[in-house]
């Protein structure tokens, strides 16, 4: 096997559902930027194996969740806030894969993006286009530590 990553990228979303895309767009573009980086749509758990045989660092997960704020924030959820329930724009427990995660590495960061529409359709917001546009920006920089708590 290979040398671990530092950081891998894991992109949640679903691009029939709108906004809910935002996570695999993101997950897209810093592939594209030449960061290790996993779409891994509404499925995040069929990518579990990959991810262990990357041997990632630290784990950035970038998802659409239902914060309560306004569209196009952004903020980092703690993984306690995930383990209780919080609920995430798809139907498969968060929680689970995340424990699946922690087996890997302790390292795990959830960037959520408040969605304005998920009806199904493939037109993303203004709102979470820019959102999308700071991620990348963010991550691609290293500065996904600079984002606000929930």
């Amino acid at each position: 096997m290979g040398a671990p990553c530092k950081r891998l990228i894991l992109g949640i979303g679903n691009t029939l559902r709108s906004d809910d895309a935002a996570g695999s767009i993101v997950a897209r573009k810093l592939k594209r930027r030449g960061l290790t980086s996993i779409d891994a749509e509404f499925m995040p758990e069929n990518y579990i194996g990959v991810i262990r045989r990357l041997k990632p660092e630290k784990i950035i997960i970038v998802d659409t969740c239902n914060m309560a704020l306004t569209p196009g924030d952004v903020r980092t959820i703690s993984l306690d806030t995930i383990h209780r329930g919080m609920v995430t724009t798809h139907s498969m427990p968060l929680s689970a894969v995340i424990q699946k995660l922690q087996e890997i590495t302790p390292n795990i960061m959830f960037i959520g993006i408040q969605p304005e529409n998920i009806e199904v359709g493939d037109t993303v917001s203004e709102a979470v286009k820019k959102a999308i546009k700071q991620v990348v920006g963010l991550i691609n920089q290293g500065n996904e530590d600079t984002i606000p708590r929930l």
